[in-house]
């Protein structure tokens, strides 16, 4: 006879690559068997918000526990449930992101005010950093909430000898849209260019359209990362770059700081090209060192227990 599952998962994330998702679908495929997908599709509808309304507190009755897996309208939604209730939030659910746009600042500021109106209707909160645990706190600090870094692919993401043998040294920006505000990539420029009159050897390179098998390959092949954003949750970027032995040049978001003083050849800086780029000239200056051992928690096994042992509580 088949068990019947105790949990829901609420999300608006589709199942497309590129989509924003592929940390809660990987953790579902290990889930599956304990865990129900609700997702909240074509949200800015305001009928589809109330018909998603009505449903999920019909759905939710059926479940011990619902899980939102964003905050803003997601979670929401969530908090209205009549069970336990658990709230991830994931970065842009909580913090305020810069934007160009009117209609991106208010759609914005909304999902910060709906985010912040739910919190305290959750019975356990799932954060992506020590640091934004501490924020969270100073507004909440009732909450139970737990740090749980999405985990990524040891297996995936390991040190390979360069395939390339070149002495120029790469410098690496990872962002999908070099146009996005919370990234900065003119920032980052500035940075590199500041670097590139110290050190004439090196080249500013994004990744994009890399194939899904070569991202590996590619991140081997490169010296450093600069990250240069606004805020993160823990950046995968980063995670994948030090399980490849490859060192960052961030500005103080995250947790980085703290990873950062551990090496001899990562850095965390003010958001100045000045700082970042001396960030840049000293790290690529330093003895190569191994670093995959300050990501090696950040396994799917040791993520999976945390959100189990959470789960434990409620059920």
């Amino acid at each position: 006879m088949k068990t019947k599952k105790k949990i829901l998962w609420v999300h608006n994330f589709s199942n497309e690559v590129g989509a924003g998702g592929v940390w809660m679908y990987n953790q579902y495929e290990y889930l599956k068997d304990e865990v129900d997908l609700y997702y909240l599709d074509n949200m800015r509808n305001p009928l589809r918000f109330v018909q998603h309304m009505f449903r999920l507190q019909k759905l939710a009755k059926s479940y011990d526990l619902v899980h939102a897996q964003y905050g803003s309208a997601n979670g929401f939604l969530t908090s209205l449930m009549n069970c336990k209730r658990i709230l991830s939030l994931k970065g842009s659910d909580w913090y305020v992101s810069p934007s160009s746009s009117i209609w991106h600042r208010i759609r914005v500021m909304l999902g910060g005010i709906l985010t912040k109106f739910s919190l305290r209707r959750f019975h356990h909160i799932i954060v992506m950093s020590d640091a934004m645990k501490l924020e969270v706190l100073k507004k909440f600090p009732e909450a139970k909430i737990a740090t749980i870094v999405d985990p990524i692919d040891f297996d995936r993401f390991r040190p390979l000898e360069k395939s390339e043998e070149n002495e120029v040294k790469k410098v690496l920006f990872a962002s999908v849209n070099l146009n996005n505000p919370i990234k900065r990539f003119p920032l980052a420029k500035k940075s590199f260019d500041f670097l590139h009159q110290k050190m004439p050897n090196t080249e500013l390179i994004t990744m994009s359209n890399i194939p899904h098998e070569e991202v590996n390959t590619f991140m081997n092949n490169v010296d450093v990362l600069i990250l240069t954003s606004v805020y993160e949750g823990w950046p995968n970027v980063v995670k994948e770059m030090l399980a490849c032995n490859k060192p960052f040049v961030s500005t103080k978001v995250s947790d980085l700081e703290g990873v950062a003083a551990k090496t001899n050849s990562c850095f965390t800086c003010n958001d100045t090209p000045e700082d970042l780029g001396q960030g840049l000239y000293r790290a690529l200056n330093a003895e190569p060192e191994e670093l995959r051992h300050l990501v090696k928690h950040f396994s799917m096994a040791d993520s999976l227990n945390t959100i189990r042992a959470i789960y434990a509580k409620y059920l």
